[in-house]
């Protein structure tokens, strides 16, 4: 059962609907890593009783690779291609490795991606489900951009889910938000000491994997309440691989102002690239963090935009280069203002 994602589940639901009616529609879930967005697609499933179902990820692996996605979402559907009009089976049977030439229109496979959609819903409905499409092909995303864009009365509900800043574009969009507090609350474990239960609250802001997870890295002390308000709570690797792969995708410099940010707690723009230009940041560095939604900058202030991501900055970091981080920070730091943090 999810918990508070009523309005999400109803998007879904009136999207299936409508593909049971004979009428086709588009939606793209995005949100950050650890949201929901599988679980939604999942959900999706569940309800496609009576649909035909194709689903295909994203696998960072094959990123590169043209059109190994969308191998992988039509491989069921390939005995079918030959239904198609003859210049589209070409084109896609080139696209896939089943023909002699590669294909030279792009046009033509993404019109034979809509046509072999429209075949496999045949008298029915069909449900396409595209998970990560972050780490999607160009060339797959591509080609199923274009037949999303031209879908009609099909009976074909196509849902993408992915992180907050890739493609496709242009497209209907749902936004996943945290979860509110009392739905956030339901997913923790009932034998959390009040203050813990609360300071998990605030470290999750909402993010379901976290909310999941990091109980799971509390010792029984902790839980019963022996957590001190100085200690951070450790992420797990399951939250933490989901925002490191996010922060690993930036220029160097870049990380290592996540992790001076992480380091000096307050938000203070000018302390932060003072001590970064001691390992060569620059104000491109903060620009690029800001790009990939990681940070928010508002006037003299920057901020991370999810707890989480401060935590993943900072635990990242090997212990000697937390050392240099600190050192660089009190340097920053002059002034009498700052004598006591210094």
């Amino acid at each position: 059962m999810l918990r508070g994602r009523a309005d999400e589940q109803a998007r879904i639901d009136q999207l299936l609907s409508l593909a049971r009616a004979g009428r086709s529609g588009v939606l793209v879930i995005r949100g950050e890593p650890g949201a929901g967005k599988s679980a939604l697609l999942d959900y999706a499933q569940e309800q496609a009783e009576g649909l035909r179902i194709l689903r295909g990820t994203g696998i960072e692996s094959e990123a590169e690779l043209p059109y190994a996605a969308l191998h992988l979402l039509l491989r069921t559907q390939l005995d079918r291609v030959a239904a198609l009009p003859e210049t589209q089976a070409a084109a896609l049977n080139g696209a896939l490795g089943l023909g002699d030439t590669a294909p030279r229109n792009r046009l033509l496979v993404g019109l034979a991606v809509l046509s072999l959609l429209a075949e496999s819903a045949g008298d029915g409905a069909l449900l396409c489900l595209v998970d990560d499409v972050q780490w999607v092909d160009q060339a797959s995303i591509d080609a199923l951009a274009f037949a999303a864009r031209r879908l009609d009365a099909e009976g074909v509900a196509l849902i993408f889910a992915t992180r907050s800043v890739s493609h496709p574009q242009g497209l209907p969009e749902l936004h996943l938000p945290g979860i509110d507090r009392s739905a956030a609350a339901e997913l923790l474990p009932g034998d959390l000491a009040a203050k813990v239960r609360e300071r998990i609250l605030d470290e999750a802001d909402g993010n379901p994997l976290a909310l999941l997870e990091l109980p799971s890295a509390l010792t029984a002390e902790q839980r019963a309440g022996q957590l001190s308000p100085f200690t951070t709570i450790p992420v797990t690797s399951r939250v933490q691989e989901a925002f490191r792969k996010q922060i690993e995708a930036l220029p160097e410099t870049a990380q290592v102002l996540l992790a001076v940010l992480a380091a000096d707690g307050t938000g203070d723009l000018g302390v932060v690239l003072r001590a970064c230009e001691r390992f060569g940041g620059r104000l491109d560095d903060l620009a690029a963090a800001e790009q990939a939604r990681l940070v928010k900058v508002s006037g003299a202030a920057v901020g991370f935009r999810h707890p989480l991501i401060r935590a993943t900055a900072y635990q990242n970091v090997p212990l000697t280069a937390r050392l240099a981080l600190q050192r660089a920070l009190a340097e920053a730091l002059d002034g009498e203002e700052h004598a006591d943090r210094r």
